[in-house]
């Protein structure tokens, strides 16, 4: 941990590496599950992700976004505190803009130094205590997206002995 003065401190190595490691190793372990079911000590490709790439882009019915809302729950309550930390992390990365917007609608009268050190806090306070800030439900929002697009990009159309291959092949893309 960095600090100065009792304050952590998040460099742009450290963020770096932490992203990395969610493209890494949490998206692979939320890929694998979602396109793969074992049975029999064999991977049978999910009727979720088929049914993802069937609908596309287009309006998916009811069922289907409840069915992937509690998929995405159960995944990242079955993370381990760092990986599920380091995806907070992912998320911040992926709306900072979004929260900078807010931030900077809500006052502008701050110095420039209280003015990092207040939005700073607010990050912080999301990755801390992630359902009372909403950083929850926007992370089960970002990986909903991730998955509606790593979906559509895969041919299912005719499922055979490639598929998995293929989607394998996919994934390493991702995660990489």
């Amino acid at each position: 941990m960095i600090t100065v003065q009792d304050e952590l401190l998040i460099t742009k190595e450290i963020n770096a590496v932490t992203i990395d490691y969610v493209k890494k190793i949490v998206f692979r372990k939320l890929l694998m599950s979602f396109c793969f079911e074992l049975k029999k000590n064999a991977k049978r490709i999910t009727g979720l992700i088929q049914s993802l790439n069937f609908y596309g882009i287009d309006v998916k019915p009811t069922e289907l976004e409840f069915e992937l809302l509690e998929e995405l729950e159960s995944f990242i309550d079955n993370l381990k505190k760092e990986e599920r930390t380091a995806l907070y992390f992912w998320v911040l990365n992926q709306r900072y803009l979004l929260y900078l917007d807010e931030f900077e609608y809500d006052d502008d009268t701050y110095s420039e130094s209280e003015y990092d050190k207040k939005f700073s806090r607010e990050l912080a306070y999301k990755i801390y205590e992630p359902k009372n800030s909403n950083l929850r439900n926007e992370t089960i929002q970002e990986l909903k997206s991730f998955l509606y697009n790593f979906a559509s990009e895969l041919d299912l159309s005719l499922i055979d002995e490639y598929t998995s291959n293929q989607i394998l092949e996919e994934i390493d893309n991702y995660c990489s």
